[in-house]
């Protein structure tokens, strides 16, 4: 996190390294082969990017010198990614762009995931050509289903991105977000 940059919306950004990208490729193969994949996945899905997420989200916590917090790697199917000491649960949730995040951008869940075991989301997006993570912000999870939107199998989310059966999404705006300096002074 030494070579983030803070942008005046309150996103948070950094580069990634090479290696780390690796590294969320080799996670996400060895979470694959002990969980399996329960999506329809295609080509373009580049599902390591959550595991990047985890790695960026852990680091965050560590440069922010965050103490006595879980990072759930074993057994994780269907948890929480990380507990804090104060036992708040959070799920992060990463999605690839090929361009930075604005404020008319939205975050969002996979319908699936919207009973997990989670008190909050944090949500982040990598600009996947630039190397780029963006750490966008939280939300309590309750607050997150009562604001967000369903969009069901077929439904244009935007027009270039239409829900696969399967995929279908929750997605809230992204300036209903709680800015990630905030949010970790609430869950830390």
């Amino acid at each position: 996190m030494t070579n983030s940059q803070v942008h005046p919306q309150g996103w948070i950004s950094l580069f990634i390294a090479p290696e780390y990208e690796k590294r969320a490729k080799q996670m996400r193969a060895k979470r694959d082969r002990q969980y399996g994949n329960i999506y329809t996945e295609a080509a373009t899905d580049e599902r390591w990017v959550g595991d990047l997420g985890e790695m960026v989200f852990n680091s965050w916590f560590n440069h922010e010198g965050i103490k006595d917090f879980e990072w759930v790697l074993d057994d994780a199917a269907g948890q929480p990614d990380f507990v804090t000491a104060l036992n708040i649960r959070v799920g992060v949730k990463t999605v690839k762009r090929k361009v930075p995040p604005r404020k008319d951008f939205t975050a969002q869940i996979t319908a699936r995931h919207a009973n997990e075991p989670i008190d909050q989301f944090f949500f982040m997006t990598y600009e996947i050509t630039k190397r780029r993570m963006w750490l966008l912000g939280g939300i309590h999870r309750e607050r997150f289903l009562q604001e967000a939107r369903y969009y069901g199998a077929g439904e244009m989310v935007h027009a270039n991105y239409q829900v696969r059966q399967g995929h279908e999404i929750y997605n809230i705006e992204l300036t209903k977000l709680i800015l990630p300096m905030d949010w970790i002074k609430q869950v830390a």
